[in-house]
Order: C-alpha cells, then structure tokens, then sequence
C-alpha cells in the first residue's frame, strides 16, 4: 500500500528549475525612475496536479538580479566630469525575490508538446544593493532597507517531451517603499523614501524532473 501511495503521488507532481534573462519593464526600467538593465533570473517551480483535466496548483520561487543599464551609469559619470570630479563608483543592483503560489493548467497538444499556464500571487522581496562612491580618498556609502510587497505572476508556456520548458511570465512585482542610508566621514544622514513600481518580464528555459 505504501508503495502504491508513493508511485500514485510521484505522478501527480514534479518539480523543475529554470533560468533566463528578466527584462524590466515600465518604471522599472525607466532610465527617468529604476533604470534597471536586462539581468537574471533563476527559480524553481514545484507542481501538483488535481485531477486528469489539466488542473494543478504550484508554488514557485525566483530570483532575478538586474544592474543598472549603461545610459544611467553615463549619465551619472558625465555629471561629475562636468563638475570636474574624478571618482570611482561601484553601483547598486537590484534584487528581487518573488514567491508565488496559484494555479497551474495543462494541455497536451500532441505526443512531443504540451501548453501550460500559470497564474499565482505571493509576495516580493526586494533589496537594493550598497553603493559606494570613492573620490579623493573619501569614501560616501548609501545603504538600503529590504522592502517586501504583495505580487504576481501570470505567463506559461510550452513542455517539450514532458521534459525540456519554455517559459515566458510576467512579473508583477508590487510598488516598494525604498528607505536607506548615506555613510560619509563616520555620520549616517536618512536618505529620502523612493516609491518603485517594479515589473519585470522573465524569459527562461527550464528541466522538468
């Protein structure tokens, strides 16, 4: 009976892992808000199918990393060569970790391919990465606070020889309230809060197990 029980719940899951580019999108990308560029994404995705028609439920988790885009670093350093400063930035990076749970639909359109779809909601966490900025051997750190927001994740895609996946989701990540710091010559001075609306497309090819 065990036996049984463990074979009958092996087929009706299974896991997979995929990676892609994560394309920013909107404010996010904005060279005027985010400025995000296009970066990674990595995740996991596990599935329980319901019932022979299709139906599932899954529960997922990315991780997606994208740097700022080369116009808005250009900018920055055109900004202090006007002013006549040499300095030397390490930019931020943002990070965001969304984890979703929600339906999951199945269609098997021949032997070779089968269509899915996805829709779930969750939560986003989100970090900014420190920044420093080094200049006539002073140094000024900007710091940041994890944010976390309510999500989405809406997309789907194509299973080839129930094995190899094709995903394309868009990533609704939530409006987050950023609040950070400034080191500079042993005092901390509070940054000013910045709303971003962040939403990010994700490309990513995948291995069911």
């Amino acid at each position: 009976m065990l036996s049984f029980l463990s074979g009958n719940l092996y087929s009706q899951s299974s896991f997979s892992i995929h990676a892609g580019p994560s394309f920013p999108l909107y404010d996010f990308g904005d060279d005027d808000a985010g400025g995000a560029g296009v970066g990674l994404n990595l995740g996991g995705k596990y599935i329980y199918k319901l019932n022979e028609k299709g139906i599932g439920l899954f529960i997922g988790a990315d991780f997606n990393l994208n740097g700022l885009k080369s116009s808005v670093k250009d900018d920055i350093e055109d900004e202090f060569d006007g002013m006549g400063i040499d300095v030397d930035i390490t930019y931020y990076k943002y990070i965001n970790v969304p984890i979703t749970a929600g339906l999951n639909y199945t269609f098997k359109a021949n032997e070779q391919v089968t269509l899915f779809a996805d829709f779930g909601i969750g939560a986003d966490f989100f970090k900014v990465t420190s920044m420093t900025m080094e200049a006539d051997n002073e140094e000024i750190e900007f710091n940041f606070d994890l944010s976390t927001q309510i999500a989405y994740k809406l997309g789907g895609g194509l299973l080839i020889q129930d094995k190899y996946i094709i995903g394309l989701h868009y990533n609704g990540l939530g409006k987050h309230n950023v609040k950070g710091e400034m080191k500079y010559d042993g005092d901390t001075v509070d940054l000013d809060d910045l709303e971003l609306k962040v939403d990010v497309l994700t490309l990513t090819f995948g291995i069911k197990f």
